[in-house]
């Protein structure tokens, strides 16, 4: 059945705006997990550095464009990295770190679990944050802001509105995410010049105001 681009009331579509969109189709995916085992009597929240290996090859996965994300694992030191992709295979010798073991990989062909699945979103969300972030934005919990400039003031409020992001599978294979607009407080960086007024105050300070 074709669909119209109008509606009974004579509007177009076109004219109309949604938060819903279409990110990516599921078929052919692909997706491997390597694993690091650290030092199991090092307590669960050990300091990470540069040099971590899960760190080190999520750093290299970001750079080159392929979706992944890491995370702890349930067993006593143990980190996990999870990379998905379609078409060709990255070249796995330029991303993940030689400390790291593959023990896990799948096809769009064998099914996808939820846990799988989730992961993916985590990853997606990932891809947005670095794009986010390389156009000035910040994170706070889960919302994205762009902080306004020292002395700008907030008048042009649309360029500074925040926005977050709920992903959600739509019938078998695409990857949907709706995106929630927010107003918040003006947000600002914070300065040495907010630091050393908080200091010299004598009541509660309130930076931006």
């Amino acid at each position: 059945r074709r669909m119209s681009s109008y509606v009974p009331n004579g509007a177009s579509l076109e004219d109309c705006h949604s938060n819903l969109f279409c990110l990516a189709d599921l078929t052919g995916i692909k997706w491997k997990r390597f694993v690091w085992q650290g030092p199991t009597s090092a307590p669960m929240l050990f300091p990470v550095t540069e040099e971590d290996p899960i760190l080190c090859s999520f750093s290299r996965c970001l750079k080159a464009d392929v979706l992944s994300v890491w995370r702890r694992s349930q067993r006593q030191g143990r980190r996990e990295l999870w990379l998905f992709w379609w078409g060709d295979d990255p070249n796995f010798a330029d991303l993940i770190h030689h400390e790291l073991a593959a023990e896990d990989d799948g096809l769009w062909e064998n099914g996808l679990s939820y846990e799988c699945r989730t992961l993916l979103f985590k990853a997606i969300h990932n891809l947005l944050e670095r794009c986010l972030m390389n156009r000035s934005f910040v994170r706070i919990g889960k919302w994205f802001v762009k902080p306004y400039e020292k002395d700008e003031k907030p008048i042009n409020k649309s360029e500074h509105l925040s926005c977050a992001f709920t992903f959600f599978l739509h019938g078998d294979s695409n990857v949907c995410t709706s995106v929630e607009i927010n107003q918040h407080q003006p947000v600002y960086h914070l300065t040495e010049e907010h630091l050393t007024l908080a200091q010299q105050a004598s009541s509660p300070f309130q930076g931006g105001s």
